[in-house]
């Protein structure tokens, strides 16, 4: 009984509610201003329509504008199939409420993101985060046309024009302007940056923004097929798959190799620095040259967690939310730099022993020696792991190869290198023992 109740309920509401949702959208007319239809849409959403209501909404803001029913189905093809975009995505609404402005060319470029919008959403290697979404930055406020989020894991940002030559020309000032804040965007968020023209683009244009890590494509239409010289959509998406799967190899590469060689320091320098560290702190062993093999490799203990803390975060950022992504990519890139810094410190207090006579010669340069083969190892070992690992269909493939080739390469590497250290010295050594026996002999007469 109550069931029942509860199904004459849903069947009465539904009667009401279809015919005042229906209401709404009869309330659109071409005569009305931008302001009137978006204050029309805000009415429409706090009524909590469903997805397919909102989209149906999408459909008649486009065809009560300008380009009518016609363009709707011509330039968005009803927003169905390959044309389909999810109105909940941020961003997207707005940029159809845009098609209802007064400037023809405001509703033409946000008609442009639209449809590359539709374009990333529906290609299987992408997925589109957000369309125009205000940035706040230190270095000056500005907005992300379109934000996705590729199938390795990493986020981008493309920014969608439409100059002519000559616009370029007159807006040269400007358009560097904009460039250099999208490069401090890629540098603190790690996400690659991509200017695509419709037009062809400016030589000078080119050469700064890719100066500047920024990726620049021109003459993209917004056609899924290419027509004359023009790219087309397909075409840039392409092209932007691709670089978004380099930076990916590179970033996993990177943080493997950083990974295993900071990994392979620890494993000798560790130990060695506790130990040092025992013998600093007794007073009965405790001296200068004590605190200065303890600062030694200390240091290379010290950027060996450094370099395998940032090694990580390079690796796991690309399979973090967007946010922890920027972290992640932070965190790796400073410990990258710093690092190897701490790194050279260990050579500082190694010269000072060194030059205190705490070392011998032979001692000091077998551990340059030792040094430089760990870090050639190290680096071949990484570069042909994380090879290996691109070119096989797992996902990790590429991180795990670069950080064992990076450790094994460490390892490998401090092994030769003392060996052939031993090597040369004991026939260093060995020579000049014959030598000297020779001079004794022949100094005595002994035969």
């Amino acid at each position: 009984m109550n069931a029942l109740r509860l199904i004459l309920c849903y069947l009465i509401v539904q009667t009401f509610a279809h015919p005042a949702w229906a209401d709404g959208m009869s309330g659109l007319n071409k005569t009305m201003k931008y302001q009137e239809v978006k204050t029309w849409h805000e009415q429409l959403m706090r009524g909590e329509p469903t997805k397919a209501e909102r989209l149906d909404a999408m459909r008649s803001i486009v065809s009560t504008s300008r380009l009518g029913e016609q363009g709707l189905n011509r330039i968005f093809r009803n927003f169905e199939g390959n044309y389909s975009i999810d109105p909940l995505i941020p961003g997207v609404e707005k940029s159809v409420l845009l098609q209802r402005s007064s400037s023809q060319s405001q509703g033409k470029g946000y008609r442009r993101e639209l449809l590359y919008a539709s374009a990333f959403h529906n290609d299987p290697r992408f997925g589109l985060e957000a369309m125009n979404r205000v940035l706040k930055r230190s270095w000056g406020n500005t907005d992300a046309d379109l934000v996705i989020r590729h199938k390795t894991g990493l986020y981008g940002r493309i920014e969608v024009k439409d100059y002519s030559l000559n616009s370029q020309i007159t807006n040269l000032k400007d358009l560097k302007i904009q460039i250099d804040k999208m490069a401090k965007e890629g540098r603190a968020t790690g996400q690659p940056q991509f200017w695509i023209n419709r037009r062809e683009v400016l030589p000078e244009i080119r050469q700064y923004a890719s100066g500047n890590g920024i990726n620049v494509l021109g003459n993209v239409s917004t056609g899924r097929t290419s027509i004359n010289n023009t790219m087309s959509a397909k075409e840039a998406l392409d092209q932007v798959d691709q670089q978004f799967i380099k930076t990916a190899r590179t970033r996993a590469t990177l943080g493997g190799g950083l990974s295993g060689y900071g990994a392979g320091i620890l494993m000798y320098s560790a130990p060695a620095a506790w130990d040092d560290l025992q013998t600093a702190l007794n007073s009965s062993t405790s001296s200068t040259q004590a605190w200065l093999r303890f600062g030694e490799n200390g240091s290379s203990t010290l950027a060996g967690g450094g370099m395998l803390l940032s090694g990580g975060s390079l690796m796991a950022s690309r399979y973090a939310s967007e946010g922890l992504q920027g972290k992640l990519y932070s965190l790796g890139r400073t410990g990258g730099i710093y690092s190897p810094i701490i790194h050279g410190l260990s050579e500082v207090f190694l010269v000072s022993r060194y030059v205190n006579g705490d070392v011998s010669s032979r001692e000091f340069w077998t551990t340059q020696w030792v040094l430089g083969s760990s870090l050639t190892g190290g680096t071949v070992g990484g570069l042909g792991g994380g090879f290996l690992g691109s070119i096989t269909p797992i996902p990790v493939a590429t991180e795990f190869g670069a950080t064992v080739g990076s450790f094994g390469g460490t390892w490998a590497g401090e092994k030769v290198g003392q060996l052939t250290a031993s090597k040369y010295y004991e026939s260093k050594f060995g020579k000049l023992d014959q030598e000297f026996g020779k001079f004794v002999y022949s100094r005595y007469g002994v035969k």
